[in-house]
């Protein structure tokens, strides 16, 4: 997956989660985006119900979806599933975009 976002834009998400979202034992959630640190504050994580997002302590990301692995998808080939995959990349992008523009 070729997913360029500004790392800055990223790190401005997570924080209007953590400072505008509702707070849980453990996480912060903003509408559908819910956030978390480790405990080392090595990294951050935003996520939904079907990406979730890990933001590295020197600006790098990476994306995860729910069904990683091709060979768990039933009735689909290779193609259709990365196609797939990068979609709900593509719209939980779009959502984290969305919600910096709101708050």
């Amino acid at each position: 997956m070729k997913n360029s976002v500004d790392v800055r834009t990223l790190l401005s998400v997570y924080e209007k989660v953590k400072t505008q979202g509702q707070h849980f034992e453990n996480s912060c959630q903003l509408e559908d985006i819910t956030c978390t640190e480790s405990p080392d504050g090595y990294y951050v994580n935003l996520a939904d119900n079907n990406v979730s997002l890990d933001i590295n302590f020197h600006n790098t990301y990476h994306f995860h979806t729910m069904n990683e692995d091709p060979e768990s998808v039933i009735n689909q080939t290779t193609t259709e599933f990365h196609n797939n995959n990068e979609a709900q990349v593509q719209e939980f992008i779009h959502k984290l975009m969305q919600l910096d523009k709101r708050y």
